[in-house]
């Protein structure tokens, strides 16, 4: 079972996440803080993370960064979830070696798909 960690900081956006990628076949953990996130990932062993840009202690170019130089997490995907528009996250990315975002105004379903494409499921 892939295992996904979910970095966002709005409680009711992690539960209908978790609880859709759950359904979906995935396991799935939640944190709502930046350092909470880059612990978690450091032993976690999640094949993707979802990663919110504006959090409350570090924002995501921060976890990001971190998760990126840390050599037991650098190759795990991190896709931004995030109301930044398209400009300003592709910048981002470039930024900080994420590997791209995720709309998650899509259906669960069809985030759920797109996760299992990514990971090659």
């Amino acid at each position: 079972m892939s295992k996904i960690l979910i970095v966002n900081d709005t409680p009711i956006i992690n539960k209908m996440l978790k609880r859709g990628l759950e359904a979906g076949g995935f396991g799935v953990d939640t944190v709502e803080l930046g350092q909470e996130g880059i612990d978690k990932a450091a032993v976690g062993q999640y094949d993707i993370i979802l990663l919110d840009y504006n959090l409350p202690d570090v924002n995501g170019d921060v976890v990001c960064k971190a998760i990126k130089a840390d050599p037991n997490t650098k190759w795990t995907l991190v896709y931004y979830i995030s109301s930044l528009d398209k400009e300003t996250l592709a910048r981002v990315i470039e930024q900080t070696g994420a590997n791209g975002f995720l709309d998650t105004s899509i259906d669960v379903e069809d985030l759920c798909a797109r996760i299992k494409t990514l990971l090659g499921d």
